[in-house]
């Protein structure tokens, strides 16, 4: 089934935005058993800040919430994705490629990855937390996507374990929070063509972001 995320609630059609982001020559190169040890240690330490960012985000999305279904529909993911700081941490990914402690410590974020962070931010002060929520959706959704195409070839044609993969096929735990409960709030909250538009232009921009996030790692030699 073709992939989609809120379509119904877009007044423009990202599905080539959409589809730059999943055929991205990192991510087929990943697929292929392509892609080298430097991208691989690259993703693994730019991903990283961004999970670190999530926690962040996600008390930003409750505090911001509008009511008290919503916080509840928000807190229901934090249980999900408390397995990334234990079992599904990307360090252990990290550490199969090489990297320690410290490298993750030092890591600074890239063009690519300082973009895409400071999308979310934006997305709050400059709409509020309509956008902002629009924003964090869109971007977890196409990943945990990307996931499911990465998870299978890095254990089979990279000779990962299970356990040092654990971060990717982890990301199913997100899909109900993500695909499911936070669609639908969305589609509660976006009442007017106002709140449509600025939904719209939120997702476009965090599509524009991702994919330069994944040029960034691409470009590591």
């Amino acid at each position: 089934m073709p992939y989609s995320f809120v379509p119904d609630l877009l007044n423009e059609d990202l599905t080539a935005q959409q589809q730059a982001i999943l055929t991205h020559p990192l991510w087929q190169a990943v697929q292929a058993g392509e892609a080298t040890p430097a991208q691989l240690r690259r993703f693994a330490l730019q991903d990283d800040w961004l999970v670190r960012h999530s926690k962040q985000l996600e008390a930003l999305l409750v505090a911001h919430a509008p009511d008290e279904d919503a916080r509840r529909e928000l807190l229901k993911k934090w249980e999900p994705k408390a397995v990334f700081s234990g079992e599904g941490s990307l360090r252990h990914f990290g550490a199969a490629l090489g990297l320690t402690e410290q490298d993750f410590a030092e890591a600074e974020p890239l063009p690519g990855c300082a973009a895409l962070t400071m999308n979310f931010y934006y997305a709050l002060e400059r709409g509020g937390f309509l956008p902002f929520l629009a924003s964090v959706s869109a971007s977890e959704s196409i990943f945990i996507a990307l996931c499911d195409l990465a998870g299978p070839p890095l254990r089979e044609k990279y000779g990962f374990t299970p356990a040092q993969v654990a971060f990717f096929p982890l990301h199913d735990g997100l899909k109900a929070g993500v695909n499911t409960g936070e669609a639908a709030l969305l589609r509660r909250l976006c009442r007017t063509p106002e709140d449509r538009e600025r939904v719209t232009q939120a997702v476009k921009l965090t599509y524009e972001c991702e994919r330069l996030f994944y040029d960034t790692v691409y470009a590591a030699p």
